[in-house]
């Protein structure tokens, strides 16, 4: 019988970060989860949902992927983990440079425009770029990009919006509640889930995989526009353009959220629709 190959350093660089991060993020979430067991496991549950569309997606589009589920699980794994606590770690360091050169009160508001926005786009697409070079040569186009970013993004989403529920349910003061969290879930999962991280780093995604698939200099601006455009609609999507819905109310207030969030929808439908029409099928690509 074979012996497998053994880990390239790259892996071994890959499975110490996610160690390193699920163990941080343990540390910081595991208290708050005992403490609070119903609404955790309400958090967890709700939260996961947003699985339910990439495996929808995943599905229509599977004749043409490549990459093993074992690449989409270490996506997955890098958003959840490493993406989470970087990313956490990451824009607080930068909204207290922001408050110390122009201070708390406009830090507040525009830190989350400025400063996440930046950090946790770049390590999503750095977990993206990790899992082609663990998978180098399985990449077979676009789409693998798109779903392997989607799936990175749904991890860190996963886990952002369990944080923020537990935090609520924390601060309502109501002891082990699910109402605190169902009301985050609302509005980070309905209202804002659509558009948000699983589709910022598909877009990105798709950009990394048409790079690595070229290999040329123009792919590789590609890319970079790519990730670039991330953070673009990411900051959009923060900012308090639209948010009190031009005081139209609460149908105001649900088009300031469309306006800001469906362009990155439709442009991953336009990413999504291009590669079918430009990427054969895996099994005829390999016929050929």
């Amino acid at each position: 019988m074979p012996r497998p190959d053994p880990a390239s350093p790259v892996q071994w660089a890959a499975a110490l970060l996610i160690g390193a991060a699920a163990i941080l993020l343990l540390y910081n979430t595991l208290p708050v989860a005992l403490a609070y067991p119903r609404a955790g496991t309400a958090a967890l549950v709700l939260f996961s949902l947003f699985a339910v569309p990439f495996w929808a997606v995943r599905r229509r589009v599977a004749a043409r992927l490549a990459l093993p589920w074992a690449a989409l699980l270490v996506g997955g794994l890098w958003g959840a983990t490493v993406a989470v606590m970087a990313s956490l770690f990451g824009s607080r360091a930068l909204h207290g440079l922001l408050a110390t050169a122009h201070g708390p009160a406009w830090a507040e508001r525009w830190a989350p425009v400025l400063a996440a926005p930046v950090v946790e786009e770049v390590v999503k697409a750095a977990g993206v770029v990790l899992v082609v070079a663990i998978f180098w040569g399985r990449l077979h186009g676009v789409l693998d990009g798109i779903v392997l970013g989607a799936c990175c993004g749904v991890g860190f989403q996963i886990v952002e919006g369990y944080a923020f529920a537990m935090s609520s349910t924390v601060l309502n003061r109501a002891g082990d509640a699910v109402e605190p969290v169902v009301a985050v879930f609302v509005v980070r999962g309905v209202l804002a889930g659509l558009w948000s991280h699983a589709v910022f780093t598909a877009i990105a995604g798709a950009g990394i995989a048409y790079a690595a698939t070229r290999r040329t200099r123009r792919a590789a601006w590609a890319a970079a526009a790519a990730v670039a455009g991330t953070v673009v609609l990411h900051a959009v999507w923060n900012s308090p353009l639209l948010r009190d819905g031009l005081g139209l109310g609460v149908l105001g207030v649900l088009g300031g959220i469309l306006l800001k969030g469906l362009p990155a929808v439709l442009v991953v439908w336009w990413l999504v629709r291009w590669a079918e029409r430009t990427e054969a099928p895996v099994a005829a690509a390999a016929d050929a």
